[in-house]
């Protein structure tokens, strides 16, 4: 592919990135408000909960996996010590992941949690307000701000050994979101994590 198209679409991922955050912020900010007001109305309300709070995963997790695009180039970037080109990449690169993180513990259990903690109710209107709704607008700027495509040099060929170190990082990220999630167990992930880096390091002899 010409380095100018990848450049040109890997802005269009950022961009899309970008507004999949802001599809599951607002989806969050609606539906939390629409269960906090209907919960004690409506009696099965409780199962609906559970049948709305996936749609904004898979945002997330959408979100994540095309911020992925950026991450060979910025390994890519790193090898050739152009250092302000990998920076911005990498942020952009960690910068859902932070999101989707912060959204679904990291951050929102230590905002003002304990005290409503005893019910659903808010539960998804609390997550979305007082950690995905600020950090969404903080990667916004960041895009606005620090990603200029034009000014980008080149984009470099990538190695196979550029094509693991993205290949391995991806795996132990989403393996992690699926420990997170109770989609996987930490043992699983722990076996997954050893013999990956094993593999790693022997491909990587191999590739040289």
């Amino acid at each position: 592919m010409n380095p100018s198209n990848i450049i040109t679409w890997e802005d269009r991922l950022t961009r899309l990135s970008l507004v999949l955050l802001l599809l599951a912020t607002v989806y969050g900010i609606v539906a939390g408000a629409v269960i906090s007001m209907y919960y004690d109305i409506i009696p099965n309300m409780r199962s609906l909960v559970d049948n709305l709070a996936p749609v904004q995963l898979i945002l997330y997790l959408l979100a994540v996996i095309v911020s992925f695009s950026h991450l060979p180039l910025a390994v890519s970037d790193a090898r050739h010590k152009l250092w302000t080109q990998a920076s911005i990449r990498t942020l952009l690169f960690i910068g859902p992941l932070m999101v989707f993180l912060g959204t679904e513990g990291l951050i929102s259990h230590y905002l003002w949690w304990f005290a409503v903690s005893e019910t659903d109710r808010i539960h998804m209107l609390h997550h979305t307000v007082f950690a995905s709704a600020p950090l969404t607008l903080g990667y916004w700027l960041v895009v606005r701000w620090w990603w200029r495509p034009a000014a980008l040099s080149s984009a470099q060929s990538i190695s196979p050994g550029v094509w693991l170190v993205s290949g391995t990082v991806l795996v132990m990220v989403m393996m992690t979101i699926s420990t997170l999630a109770g989609l996987v167990s930490p043992i699983i992930f722990g076996v997954t994590a050893i013999i990956g880096l094993l593999a790693l390091l022997v491909i990587w002899r191999v590739v040289g």
